[in-house]
């Protein structure tokens, strides 16, 4: 997988609907008592239809829910990843931080927020909360916490950095998939062909190819002078992403 935005994985299916208006037009906020219990139903209820893919009803649910109890910091993660995803960066960030100021323990809402923080290019802050999650001796994400962090040390870049949380992703968990093709990147650019070779063949056993790892794997085969290797992973790059730029690099013999 490249290292944009999609390597960096969130806990929660995002939202992409508009806040209290419909098709139809504008409609008014209902009015809700506090109610602490509800508000956790709604909460559940909204992340239901959210992963459903009905956004507009998920929406009405996690603000109900928020108006029920303001405190209730797994609502404002919610709505913070809603925003995110809406590119209205002020908001969701006003969020993330309501989350983790109300629950300091909440180490999804500190890996979420530092996705998004590493997203704005403010990598040294993104790296302090990811840090925070990883330290929660509950939290069952931290290696995907330390895949983020070296995902985002790539983008400073901090190929160094980036090694250490992604062989600390791969101790914790040894089919982390973007750890494994990272680190085949990073040992490539190395001139460790071997190694290089080695994180692809682990990360073929796990994970689907995408157009840049097969042209990773050809590069790294070429550098081995491995030639049916080479045409074995342009012949699949050619068969599954015909049209890609990395099908065309090869096909000019650019790699």
């Amino acid at each position: 997988m490249a290292g944009n935005a999609k390597n960096i994985c969130i806990a929660l299916v995002l939202l992409m609907v508009s806040a209290c208006t419909t098709p139809g037009g504008s409609r008014p906020i209902e009015q809700v008592a506090p109610d602490p219990k509800a508000a956790e139903i709604n909460m559940r209820l909204g992340l239901n239809y959210l992963q459903r893919g009905n956004y507009e009803i998920a929406l009405e649910k996690l603000q109900k829910s928020l108006r029920q109890n303001p405190n209730l910091p797994s609502a404002h993660n919610t709505i913070a990843l809603l925003y995110q995803q809406l590119k209205e960066s002020d908001k969701a960030e006003k969020h993330f931080k309501e989350a983790v100021r109300r629950a300091p323990d909440y180490s999804e809402a500190q890996n979420n927020y530092g996705v998004f923080l590493c997203q704005q290019q403010r990598y040294e802050e993104s790296e302090q909360y990811f840090l925070a999650a990883i330290k929660n001796p509950l939290y069952r994400r931290k290696a995907q916490a330390l895949e983020n962090t070296g995902v985002c040390a790539m983008r400073i870049p901090d190929y160094e950095r980036a090694e250490t949380y992604f062989r600390q992703s791969l101790q914790l968990n040894p089919k982390m998939s973007t750890s494994l093709i990272k680190m085949a990147e990073i040992s490539h650019q190395q001139q460790d062909f071997l190694q290089a070779r080695a994180y692809i063949q682990r990360y073929r056993d796990i994970a689907a190819w995408t157009a840049k790892s097969l042209l990773l794997a050809i590069k790294t085969e070429n550098q081995l002078n491995d030639q049916d290797a080479v045409a074995s992973y342009a012949l699949l790059l050619r068969a599954r992403f015909p049209d890609s730029d990395e099908s065309l690099q090869v096909k000019k013999g650019l790699y």
